[in-house]
């Protein structure tokens, strides 16, 4: 159960590194191509763990769909909570690391505010979302126990080509 979240991106092996370090947006194409990666990671991690059906395997396949259906590959509507944790840190990751499309990266505040908005649009599952809002304050307090602001200051950073897609 522990390979889970660290192999859930294992398909992006086999996507282009010229896709993976693209400083500008995406064709349309190259989305295709990247969106790949979650196939790539369900076929390969189903022959390695010689189990189709193992939660790691699971879990790579499915971590970009969302509860509300909007994600990929195959748009559905998500609710399996080992899959939403992942895809919630996963986003959050995205967002406080360095990326090729962005010059800085998003401080934590904005990160977390993003995925609040996100959960709020009901892409993402509120308790998981809550439950990594927790564990960023002081003393890790239980996520049922915390409230989580509304109010939105952070600054997304400038010129950040994430999710645009070029024409």
């Amino acid at each position: 159960m522990l390979i889970v979240g660290p192999i859930h991106d294992f398909g992006k092996r086999f996507i282009p590194k010229d896709i993976l370090h693209k400083t500008t947006p995406l064709t349309k194409q190259e989305r295709v191509l990247l969106e790949f990666h979650t196939i790539a990671g369900y076929v390969l991690l189903s022959y390695y763990l010689g189990d189709h059906s193992h939660p790691a395997v699971h879990v790579a396949f499915n971590h970009h769909e969302r509860r509300d259906g909007s994600g990929y590959p195959r748009g559905i509507f998500n609710t399996d909570l080992l899959v939403e944790m992942v895809a919630t840190c996963d986003v959050y990751d995205a967002l406080v690391s360095s990326r090729p499309y962005r010059t800085v990266n998003y401080d934590n505040r904005t990160a977390l505010e993003e995925l609040t908005k996100i959960a709020e649009t009901g892409a993402l599952d509120w308790h998981c979302v809550q439950t990594l809002i927790a564990q960023n304050r002081a003393g890790h307090p239980s996520p049922d126990k915390i409230e989580v602001s509304v109010e939105k200051r952070g600054t997304p950073p400038p010129n950040n080509c994430y999710a645009i897609i070029a024409d």
